[in-house]
């Protein structure tokens, strides 16, 4: 850091402690513990701030207060409490705080994930349901589904009989992609894109702790390198998003998608007319919205499956009791597998 960073940082933190002693609340919060000028509860929350919010909340009870740097958080612990807020009250705390990393990545977040809960996310989630998430749109990718799954079924006893090694989690990063392209874009995208590394750095930087969100005034000094990382992954991001809606849209001045229509052509066919069943959505939709939402369908797709993949088949692994008692219920409700060649068991 610069002596001119430094005294920058020095005047910003004495302006947010003379704030910060200034300020007061005219509701009084949950109970918690202390906190300091500045940071408020950053500095307990540690490596795994889970296990520290159950410490906590073993003090302070199912609903504590905690402030964040400048946010103010409430912390639920118990089924009771959380029921009234994720149920009785969802549509109140429905929305999620606002980031960083959501306002970079997903365009303003004009996606479904991160906007605010109101009239534009009930219509983008009728769209993606309808579109692409509703039962009979499901059962028609089931060709594609099982294409990807013979090949990887396949490559699997491949190396059986050769006797290598497989990295499982690669096998399933590389499936999740592949099924993922096809049900959205009708393709399989290019490998230079490095999509699923991209998914990953997408991943690790959402769950990071970025200063940013919690005292804004020191987001511009950028002092954990976040910011940096998070434009080059968003640039990096919209680029593949560019290539995907500009290869789409010039398919359709060529003809080439009646045929076989897939979400990114029903998506664009918004801003060209007007949908009775989407009117809404059509009215306040961009290009940026476009990508946003597109981006949403991508990550959700890759990360959500290959972690539940990945945590199923290792908990499995670590608990063979387990697996035989899976193995017994499946088993009997499956023997129309064994008429499949490519799922053959031995």
């Amino acid at each position: 850091m610069s002596p001119t960073d430094f005294c920058i940082l020095l005047v910003l933190i004495g302006a947010l402690t003379i704030f910060s002693m200034t300020s007061r609340s005219h509701h009084k919060p949950p109970p918690g513990p202390l906190r300091l000028p500045i940071i408020g509860h950053l500095h307990m929350l540690g490596k795994l701030p889970h296990r520290t919010l159950y410490k906590l909340s073993q003090k302070y009870g199912p609903i504590m207060s905690l402030r964040l740097g400048s946010v103010p958080t409430i912390v639920v612990s118990s089924p009771d409490a959380a029921e009234l807020f994720l149920k009785t009250h969802d549509a109140v705390f429905a929305s999620r705080p606002k980031s960083q990393v959501a306002d970079y990545l997903w365009y303003g977040t004009k996606d479904m994930i991160f906007t605010e809960y109101g009239a534009y996310w009930r219509n983008v989630k009728k769209f993606c349901t309808s579109e692409l998430l509703s039962p009979p749109k499901i059962d028609s990718f089931a060709p594609r589904r099982k294409e990807e799954l013979e090949l990887l079924v396949n490559s699997l006893k491949k190396s059986a009989r050769a006797g290598e090694v497989v990295d499982i989690s690669k096998k399933v990063a590389h499936l999740t992609v592949d099924m993922t392209c096809k049900m959205l874009f009708g393709k399989i995208i290019d490998d230079s894109f490095k999509l699923n590394e991209i998914i990953h750095e997408m991943a690790e930087i959402m769950g990071a702790c970025n200063i940013a969100d919690f005292v804004p005034l020191l987001g511009a000094l950028d002092l954990q390198g976040l910011t940096r990382q998070i434009k080059a992954i968003s640039k990096a991001v919209d680029k593949i998003l560019e290539t995907i809606i500009d290869e789409h849209e010039q398919d359709a001045i060529n003809g080439n998608n009646e045929l076989h229509s897939d979400f990114v052509d029903v998506i664009l066919s918004l801003k060209s007319s007007q949908r009775s069943t989407h009117e809404q959505l059509a009215q306040n939709i961009d290009r940026s919205n476009i990508k946003a939402i597109l981006l949403d369908m991508i990550f959700g797709s890759i990360d959500t499956s290959q972690i539940s993949i990945e945590w199923i088949m290792s908990e499995l692994i670590r608990h063979p009791r387990v697996m035989k008692r899976l193995q017994k219920e499946i088993m009997p409700r499956a023997n129309h597998l064994l008429a499949v060649p490519s799922l053959r068991f031995p």
